[in-house]
């Protein structure tokens, strides 16, 4: 029997279970995480669509467009409390990302990588022997990009210069 772990928002109306282990766990440091979350930085677990059940009242949606990619990425949190608990993407509508804050649990999760970290706030760290990347993990048409790692955290300066 595969793994099960559950999570919601602050106020408790919208709860979720996920089945299996997330595909990766992100920390994004793009302008627009840090604009949804009014923090510097947005931690995701990435799913498939049917490994995640959603239960309680229903999200209220933003869609919002990529000024990257140009697709349209969709903003699933709680009408009452406002908690972002789910991103969907037009780009890769068979995932989901579940912000790692709303789990009951968050730390049953391993962050894989950070990304956009040309964009990171100063005063982030990015990790020791954590894949680091300045944009994405692919180029739009689906290449992967190459990674930095680091031997030590490496703290940002001015800009998010390491």
């Amino acid at each position: 029997m595969s793994e099960v772990h559950e999570g919601g928002c602050l106020c408790g109306r919208v709860r979720y279970r996920v089945t299996g282990a997330p595909r990766r766990t992100l920390v994004c440091h793009c302008s627009f995480c840090q604009k949804m979350t009014g923090s510097s930085c947005y931690a995701e677990s990435m799913f498939p669509i049917g490994a995640v059940r959603f239960t309680g009242d229903l999200m209220s949606l933003y869609s919002h467009r990529s000024d990257e990619s140009g697709k349209l990425v969709y903003v699933n949190f709680c009408p009452t409390c406002g908690t972002t608990v789910e991103l969907t993407f037009e780009r890769w509508p068979e995932v989901c990302a579940i912000s790692r804050g709303t789990f009951d649990n968050p730390n049953w999760v391993h962050v894989d990588a950070h990304i956009w970290t040309r964009s990171a706030q100063e005063g982030a760290a990015l990790p020791a022997g954590t894949h680091c990347y300045k944009k994405s993990l692919f180029t739009l048409d689906g290449t992967p990009e190459v990674p930095e790692r680091f031997d030590a955290q490496v703290n940002l300066g001015e800009r998010g210069v390491a």
